[in-house]
């Protein structure tokens, strides 16, 4: 008995080849509309069992055309593919569209799938850092599910928001920050709700003309986040899993027991008091506070997504669990998240898109807050290490029982893990994207989508720590936020010869309702039920509640023009209406216009054969920010009691509580850029240079008022801020020989800010004051300076003799720390202060690789900043030269005595420092964000397996710096808090090694 040709299995074979006859290794050869695939070998050979001769190949490799082959009964198939030049007809998101990256007039960076999965996140925005040009991506809480702070070509407001719009899968979302139950804010994180592994890319829009089309909430710049969407073909399952370790990345070493009873002792000694810690002294402990609160914390994730459909319907479905558990004691960030989006075409005419996002997110927050003593890392650092932790009970051993602590001072240990403060986030984002094709030329779609939050807010002080006493005090609070749009859009596409035309013109509404509810409650008899019965204390606070609407809608609309792919020309205007601003001045326009020249199309430049692409692009427009807050031109109305009558009974009435402005309006930037794209030698080189100058006028400011209008001040227009810089972006194939590819990327931003104008008397005022024991101002807004620059005195060493009547320090004593009288009056006061440094780097820059070598790659990502300046308010307290008792660093040993007077740290004494350059630091640094080594299966290992990697990776596990705290990326204060680059006790980061696994099938 035989077999029939029909079904005998046949070995089809052959070469791969470029068109100049380079061999193409690890390109993929598989049988159209089957499962059947082989890979080509290092000199471009394949060979492919197939059921028959007969049917189509279809060869695909990265940097090539797809192509398909039939095979025609042929036993030996030579293939030859064509390079493609994929960065120049790579198509990009823009606002409300779609353009080939060749065509763009305006400055934009992006980010990839593929750069995302090179590096594991909580939160996407990480995956930016290091990687754009123009873009300073700050951790200004590395707490599990904190915020990043993101600024875009510089901060353009005083008092308004400086954060990006964000825009999900066409969805502009809210950057709202949430208040705490302490009235400490929480910046708002939108993005720390989304999965990572879902985006497909990242658009970060810059200049006027890519903004310009967002109006008013453009000014500082647009984010696009695009999700994964099903293709047509077969289903296909992807799985990933990482799980990994954290730990500190530095600590601060502090005195021992022995040298805290040390100096301690001198203190007392040049104090001329009796020392605290004599020979006999009963503490005997000698407690490391940082390894008490600081832990090795676990971190893992998972992923798994199921995508696929036809033609007409496609779908991409996911779910993920994110758990974080933080180095701090007492943190950690949980995330549960699903996915769908479906794309279905209903007619040949009419379509129809969907994203829906759900997720519920657990943040369990170690207190880390400006407020210096309800801090827990900042009192780790000032707790005396002669001070257990427990004590033989296991109770919390009362540091504040301590003589030279402050007995206001918590046990550490006690206040994170005592005090309990968890938030719990449900989020639903949803957007339906409705599209009838009216003519070839021309679509109308509709846009409905809904972004909801609910979140509930535990917090709970237990009667052990001072804030709780005497009995524990519980605070709950909750709330929602429904944000509502709709958008219509219509837009039409024609080419025609040589001239190809587009046109965009939409009206879109969105409404923002938040409401809350919060109560509190002391006086308990235990502290096992924290806030789960707030009816069990015996103290009921007065209950709050909250609402707050504001609605924004706008016309917009956009033209593109191309002739001949070579002189092109972008004109763009929004005007917005929102409920924010005074009667007069409800609606802003907000045009925008760029023209650009592809050099390279003309005729003699066609000739240069490694000039792939060349375009020279300038761009001008207005954008707007809207940030401000609900009900600020308003005259608001707030509740207040007296006592009245011969009862003395308790009256509620209404009182003013700010003064109208219904002439306010919107904060206004007009952005000039000008820059050049170049793709070189077959598309290995990309090159984009941009300089661009930003003038923010009509800044809001609090300004004076005479006190008998009954208000201290009132909001107005009235300051200008100044932006400028260049940046540089390339990245290129390097190498590509055989099995070994290198390719690499560099980045280069510089930004100098300058505050033009205030609304106030002498072109200055300052930030508000940090809590005690600091008590004063670091930050200053003043013309000609950058915002929030640092200000204070300068030292000038250290007195070597006592001081009497006639010095500029009549009071100091030998030994003391002596300040420069810099306006020469003969004292030292208030005028003597200058500008010490600016939170703000003089530039940004990043570079990464990536090896292949066969199945193995390497990749890393380098991140550093220049010029930025940190208040590092700890070294005040642990670098004070004992003034309160608080621990110190260990270089403070180094203290003046009449046989050490060339020391560095004053003598031991209660003299409180000044804010001076003693306690700002150079905050610069270059940092590997990243590295990853990874292992790619072979596809054609297991039938059923389409592919498989195995990597593992680190995070921030090197860094460079002079800083001498926990990490020079720090900011305590978030949102548009004016004192900025202040270490507070901040959350220290984290170096990461992970271990992780991509399946698929």
């Amino acid at each position: 008995m035989t077999l029939s040709p029909a079904f005998a299995q046949v070995t089809l074979s052959g070469k791969i080849t470029t068109t100049d006859g380079k061999n193409v290794p690890f390109a993929t050869v598989a049988l159209k509309g089957t499962t059947k695939g082989a890979l080509s070998d290092n000199d471009g050979h394949y060979s492919l069992v197939i059921d028959r001769a007969d049917g189509i190949l279809v060869v695909s490799c990265m940097g090539y055309a797809r192509k398909e082959i039939p095979i025609n009964g042929k036993m030996i198939v030579n293939i030859t593919i064509e390079a493609e030049n994929q960065a120049l007809e790579e198509v990009k998101i823009i606002g409300y569209g779609t353009q080939k990256k060749r065509d763009l007039t305006g400055s934009m960076a992006s980010v990839g799938e593929r750069t995302l999965k090179e590096m594991p996140v909580s939160s996407l925005e990480q995956a930016l850092q290091g990687r754009t040009s123009g873009v300073q991506v700050t951790q200004s809480n590395s707490a599990p599910g904190g915020s990043i702070s993101i600024r875009i070509r510089g901060g353009n407001s005083v008092l308004g928001g400086s954060e990006p719009l964000y825009v999900i899968d066409g969805y502009p979302v809210s950057n709202a920050s949430l208040s705490t139950t302490d009235s400490q804010p929480t910046a708002g994180n939108p993005l720390s709700t989304i999965n990572p592994n879902d985006i497909v890319s990242i658009d970060v829009l810059k200049d006027a003309s890519s903004t310009a089309i967002y109006g008013s909430r453009g000014a500082n710049g647009v984010v696009i986040i695009t999700t994964k969407r099903g293709k047509a073909g077969k289903g296909q399952v992807d799985f990933d899993t990482y799980r990994g370790t954290q730990r500190i990345r530095h600590a601060i070493p502090l005195l021992d027991a022995q040298q805290y009873i040390q100096i301690a002792n001198q203190r007392a000694t040049n104090n001329g008091t009796a020392v605290p810690y004599p020979s006999t002294t009963p503490f005997t402990a000698n407690t490391n506070w940082e390894d008490e609160v600081f832990k090795t914390a676990p971190i893992a994730n998972y992923s798994l997504a199921f995508s696929g459909g036809s033609t007409e319907s496609r779908y991409q479905i996911s779910g993920n669990w994110f758990d974080q558990q933080g180095i701090v004691v007492g943190s950690g960030f949980k995330r549960g998240a699903i996915r769908a989006n479906l794309d279905s075409k209903l007619s040949s005419k009419f379509s129809i898109a969907t994203s829906l996002a759900g997720s519920r997110s657990i943040n369990d927050q170690a207190r880390t807050t400006v407020s210096l003593n309800r801090g827990g890392i900042y009192l780790a650092l000032v707790a005396p290490p002669v001070a257990p932790a427990l004590n033989t009970d296991g109770s919390y051993f009362s540091i504040g029982t301590i003589p030279t602590a402050d007995p206001a001072w918590n046990n550490p240990l006690a206040l994170l893990r005592g005090q309990t403060f968890s938030t719990t986030t449900n989020r639903f984002l949803g957007n339906t994207n409705l599209s009838y094709q009216i003519l070839p030329e021309l679509t109308f779609s509709v846009r409905l989508g809904i972004d909801y939050n609910d979140f509930r807010a535990d917090d709970y002080a237990p009667r052990y720590i001072t804030f709780g006493a005497p009995g524990g005090v519980a605070a709950v609070a909750e709330g929602n936020i429904t944000d509502l749009l709709n958008e219509n859009i219509l837009a039409y596409k024609k080419q025609w010869g040589d001239h190809s035309f587009d046109f965009t013109a939409g009206y879109t509404w969105q409404q923002n309702v938040s409401r809350t509810l919060s109560a509190t409650t002391s006086g308990f008899n235990s502290d096992v039920l924290t806030t789960n019965n707030l009816g069990a204390g015996s103290v009921i606070g007065v209950p709050g509640t909250d609402k707050s609407q504001s609605t924004l809608q706008s016309w917009l609309g956009r033209i593109n023009y191309s002739y001949k792919g070579r002189y092109l020309a972008t004109v763009s205007a929004r005007e917005d209406g929102s409920s924010r601003f005074g009667n007069g001045n409800k609606y802003g326009f907000f045009p925008s216009g760029a023209l650009a020249w592809r050099i390279s199309e003309e005729e003699f430049l066609k000739e240069i054969k490694w000039l792939n692409n060349l375009k020279i692009r300038t761009s001008i427009g207005v954008t707007g920010n809207q940030e401000i807050g609900n009900y600020n031109s308003l005259s608001r109305l707030s509740a207040v009691s007296a006592v009245f009558g011969t009862n003395q009974s308790q009256v509620i009435g209404y009182a003013p509580t700010s003064f109208p402005n219904p002439n306010l309006r919107w904060e206004t930037t007009t952005q000039y850029d000008g820059g050049i794209d170049g793709t070189f030698f077959n598309s290995r080189l990309n090159l984009s240079l941009d300089y661009y100058l930003k003038n923010t006028t009509n800044l809001l400011a609090q300004v004076p008022v005479p006190l008998s209008s009954g208000f201290s001040s009132v909001l107005l227009n009235s300051g200008s801020m100044r932006n400028q810089g260049f940046e540089i972006a390339a990245d290129g194939v390097i190498v590509d020989q055989g099995k070994f590819k290198w390719n690499a990327g560099i980045n280069f931003s510089t930004n100098k800010n300058k505050v033009l104008s205030v609304a106030v008397q002498g072109g200055q005022f300052f930030a508000p004051n940090l809590g005690s024991p600091i008590d004063n101002p670091v930050n200053i807004v003043k013309e000609g300076l950058p915002l929030s620059s640092f200000y204070g005195y300068r030292t000038d060493g250290l007195w070597q003799t006592n001081q009497t009547t006639g010095s500029i320090q009549p009071t100091a004593k030998a030994g003391d720390q002596k300040y420069q009288d810099l306006n020469g009056d003969g004292q030292i006061t208030s005028d003597d202060r200058t500008v010490l440094g600016k939170p703000n780097p003089d530039f940004i820059y990043g570079f990464n690789s990536q090896f292949t070598y066969g199945p193995f790659a390497l990749n890393f990502v380098f991140q550093g900043i220049k010029g930025a300046t940190v208040f590092n308010a700890n070294l005040y307290s642990i670098g004070d030269s004992f003034a309160r008792g608080g621990n110190q660093i260990t270089s403070a040993l180094d203290y003046w005595t009449p046989t050490n007077t060339g020391a560095k740290y004053p003598r031991p004494s209660s003299v409180n420092p000044l804010i001076s350059d003693r306690f700002f630091e150079d905050a610069s640094y270059l940092r590997m964000k990243n590295i990853q080594l990874a292992y790619n299966v072979p596809a054609n290992t297991v039938k059923w397996l389409r592919s498989a990697q195995i990597y593992v990776s680190g995070q921030n596990l090197l860094t460079w710096t002079q800083y001498t705290g926990f990490d020079p990326e720090v900011s305590s204060a978030v949102g548009t808090d004016l004192r900025k680059g202040i270490d507070v006790g901040a959350y220290p980061s984290a170096k990461t090694v992970t271990l992780g696994v991509r399946i698929g099938l």
